[in-house]
């Protein structure tokens, strides 16, 4: 498809959303700047800000401010992963929201966005819009027609940026056809740009991306929603026997001891290593928060590749289990694998929250778990090792009990995870981070814990159970009775 096709394809679109012509002429703008009214939370855009807002009619009045601020604050709050929260270096806060500022037909999109997000927050169900987000709505989409009537509009970055605002306004009003029809847009014009750079605003468009996909492909996989080929792509599964193709050995040998040893025995597929091998490209970031001038100086490069890699390898990860299903391959350890480093990356986490995929996703986990018949010791090693990582992550908002379940599953069932320095070996042959070591094996403790009060509780309920029979057995029966009360009777 040529890019002039491309393009008229994703403006039919947006005629097709059917914009709703909102005429109020009480609501029209006042000649006093609302913004110099309201009451605003500390932003990262600090003194300037209300000058910025100024600039900009929001068109929502004050509640369309508010909700920006409680947007900025959101994302300030948002881990990127592994508990690593940049605050105001977050990309949408210093990358994305900034770019919008700057643009009166973004900004129009980052307030839809906003004010879908404060909506969906106060009333996750909200079905009747009202009459400000209808006319953000409206304001909104009109600003994306317009870039997008522009010659060689595929090359503009706020297209993409503007689309990725309304994917988020989609995704918190529950609308998956307009957000099925976004992405597929925003994925033509990215294959007509050859793809992405490594710029601080790709890899920001990216991560958006790549989390929408995320949840899609994690719907249609716990059959929330209907599966859909045509949203996420079939791809053939391939598995490879000994000796490894050259590629397949440069991968293995990228991956900690436990992962290669599991690769090795040739029970994963060619996907699922490749799949570990970008994992073991990002995770040296994780521990990149040193005071170095360097990694100061490309602190913003690193958080920008922490919220883009990331999901890009959870969204590969469920893309995968889908191709595994279509396949009809049984649950097995690669499906633990995937399901585990999906959550591991996607969790629940304060503001970072996944709702009805939870606890569906820890049903998935534990059921393909138990599906394992007659681990191998590798096997048993990951098993151990991804239900720690899923009970620590998972811990870290709350605690889940299917979570504690699937850890308790495995206490129970391999010996070699009840004695803490065994864990440990086990965990440091795969990826392992000393400044979550305290934390992991508090997690542990808690384990062992449970167990234990589990152990005391059912040894208790059978010590009852049998001195209730030892008491009924001592009782004299009916019919014994019966029969001496016939002998009084005779004599």
């Amino acid at each position: 498809m040529s890019a002039p096709d491309s393009l008229n394809h994703v403006r039919r679109l947006h005629r097709r959303t059917g914009l709703v012509q909102v005429k109020d002429k009480h609501n029209a703008p006042s000649t006093e700047k609302s913004a110099t009214k309201a009451k605003l939370i500390i932003t990262p855009l600090d003194s300037y800000r209300r000058e910025a807002f100024a600039s900009y009619p929001s068109g929502g009045g004050d509640m369309s401010i508010e909700s920006v601020d409680e947007y900025i604050s959101i994302y300030r709050k948002e881990e990127l992963c592994l508990k690593i929260t940049p605050d105001v270096d977050h990309p949408v806060v210093s990358v994305v929201f900034p770019m919008s500022m700057q643009d009166p037909d973004l900004f129009k999109c980052v307030l839809m966005a906003a004010q879908s997000l404060h909506d969906w927050r106060r009333d996750p169900f909200h079905v009747n819009r009202s009459h400000e987000m209808l006319k953000l709505h409206n304001e909104a989409i009109l600003s994306v027609r317009k870039r997008l009537s522009a010659p060689e509009a595929h090359l503009d970055d706020g297209v993409l940026v503007a689309i990725t605002h309304l994917m988020v306004a989609d995704s918190c009003r529950r609308d998956l056809l307009s957000l099925k029809a976004h992405l597929k847009g925003a994925r033509q014009i990215i294959s007509l740009r050859g793809g992405l750079s490594n710029s601080p605003a790709h890899l920001a468009v990216k991560a958006i991306v790549n989390m929408m996909e995320f949840y899609i492909a994690l719907g249609q996989y716990l059959q929330i929603s209907p599966d859909d080929p045509t949203s996420i792509p079939a791809r053939q599964i391939e598995f490879v026997q000994h000796p490894f193709p050259p590629d397949i050995c440069r991968d293995v040998a990228k991956l900690p001891v436990g992962l290669a040893e599991v690769a090795l025995t040739g029970h994963l597929s060619v996907q699922c290593i490749k799949l570990l091998a970008e994992v073991a490209s990002w995770v040296p970031l994780v521990d990149g928060a040193t005071t170095s001038a360097e990694q100061a100086a490309n602190s913003r490069d690193r958080y920008c590749r922490l919220f883009a890699e990331p999901r890009e390898c959870s969204r590969n990860a469920i893309m995968l289990l889908l191709d595994l299903r279509r396949s009809g391959l049984p649950p097995g350890l690669e499906h633990v694998i995937c399901l585990g480093l999906a959550i591991a990356v996607r969790h629940v986490s304060g503001e970072n929250r996944t709702n009805i995929f939870d606890t569906a996703s820890l049903a998935a986990l534990t059921k393909g778990a138990r599906a394992i018949d007659s681990p191998s010791v590798a096997d048993s090693e990951v098993l151990i090792w991804i239900s720690f990582l899923v009970s620590w992550r998972t811990y870290s908002a709350k605690p889940i009990p299917r979570a504690d379940k699937l850890l308790d599953y495995v206490l129970e069932s391999f010996p070699a995870s009840r004695t803490w320095k065994k864990v440990s070996m086990i965990c440091r042959k795969f990826w392992w981070f000393e400044r979550f070591q305290s934390e992991w094996e508090e997690c542990w403790r808690r384990a062992v814990t449970r167990q234990q009060q589990r152990s005391l509780s059912e040894s208790s309920s059978h010590a009852v159970r049998s001195r209730e029979a030892l008491f009924a057995a001592s009782l004299p029966s009916p019919a014994s009775g019966r029969i001496h009360s016939n002998v009084d009777e005779v004599e």
